[in-house]
C-alpha cells in the first residue's frame, strides 16, 4: 500500500509539472503575439504604394532642386558665405577675375622732382588708369538691391553712388598734390588741404587693412646704398583683373566727367 501511495503521489506530481509546462507555452505565444507588430501588414502596404509612386516622388524633389538653384542664381547676394573679398555686398557689381602681378616702380605719377607732378603729362598718367566719371555710378532700379549706401546729393533724377576704389585713389593722388605743392610751389597747396588730407589718410589706412594683402615680400633692389629692408617689388599678389574693373565703371558711370 505504501508503495501505491507513492507512485499515485509521483504520479500526481508529474500531472502538476506538465500543467506548469502548458501554461507557460501559452504564456509565451501570448507574449509573442503580443510583441509582434499588428501594423505590419499596413505598413508594407504602404511601402508597396510608395514604389510605385516612386517616379513621381523622384520628379517633384528634383524640382525643387532646380527651384532652389535657379532662386539662389537670381536673388542678389548679401549672404557671408557668397562674398567676394574686397568687393560689392548688395548685389549691384559683378565678380572679377583674379590674377598673380607683380608690382613694379613707376615714377611717373609722383615724379621725385614734384615740380612735374603738375604737367599735363602726370596728370594723364592718373587719368589713364580712372574711370570716365571717377568711379561715380547710377544704380537703376535700386529697389532690387540690398544694404545700398545713401545716395550721392546732386544728381536729380539719378540713384548715384561713389566707388571705394576710385575714391581711395582720388585720395592718393589729394596727398601726392599736397606733398608736390609742398616741396616745389606752396602756392600751388589745395585750399581744402588740411581736412582733406585728414580724411583721405585715414580712409587710406582703413582701406589698405580692409584689403588685407599678405603676400610675401623680399630684400629690397631699388634702395639707396645703406639702407636694407624690403621695397616689395619682388612679391607676387593676388588682384582683381583691373580691365574688368574699368569696364564695368565706365559702363555704370554716372557721367561722363574726366577728374582725379
Amino acid at each position: 500500500m505504501k508503495r501505491d501511495n507513492n507512485t499515485d503521489h509521483s504520479h500526481i506530481i508529474h500531472v502538476e509539472d506538465d500543467d506548469d509546462s502548458g501554461s507557460e507555452g501559452d504564456d509565451l505565444l501570448n507574449e509573442r503575439d503580443y510583441l509582434r507588430n499588428p501594423t505590419e501588414p499596413k505598413k508594407a502596404g504602404f511601402l508597396v504604394v510608395l514604389e510605385g509612386h516612386r517616379w513621381l516622388i523622384d520628379t517633384f524633389l528634383l524640382l525643387v532642386i532646380v527651384a532652389l538653384v535657379f532662386e539662389r542664381s537670381w536673388t542678389p547676394r548679401c549672404d557671408r558665405d557668397s562674398l567676394e573679398g574686397n568687393g560689392d555686398i548688395t548685389g549691384f557689381a559683378p565678380f572679377f577675375s583674379q590674377q598673380i602681378r607683380k608690382f613694379s616702380p613707376d615714377p611717373g605719377f609722383v615724379p621725385e622732382n614734384t615740380s612735374e607732378f603738375f604737367s599735363e603729362e602726370t596728370k594723364q598718367r592718373w587719368l589713364d588708369i580712372l574711370p570716365k566719371g571717377l568711379g561715380y555710378l547710377e544704380v537703376k532700379d535700386p529697389e532690387k538691391y540690398n544694404s545700398l549706401p545713401t545716395q550721392l546729393t546732386g544728381f536729380d533724377g539719378q540713384f548715384v553712388v561713389t566707388t571705394s576704389m576710385t575714391h581711395q585713389l582720388h585720395c592718393l593722388h589729394a596727398i601726392a598734390e599736397a606733398y608736390s605743392a609742398l616741396t616745389s610751389d606752396t602756392s600751388r597747396v589745395p585750399e581744402e588741404t588740411p581736412w582733406h588730407l585728414t580724411h583721405c589718410f585715414d580712409y587710406i589706412r582703413q582701406g589698405i587693412m580692409c584689403c588685407g594683402d599678405v603676400a610675401l615680400e623680399g630684400e629690397q633692389t631699388t634702395f639707396p646704398e645703406g639702407f636694407d629692408g624690403s621695397d616689395g617689388w619682388d612679391a607676387k599678389h593676388v588682384c582683381k583683373d583691373y580691365d574688368q574693373i574699368l569696364a564695368y565703371l565706365n559702363e555704370s558711370r554716372a557721367n561722363d566727367e574726366v577728374w582725379v
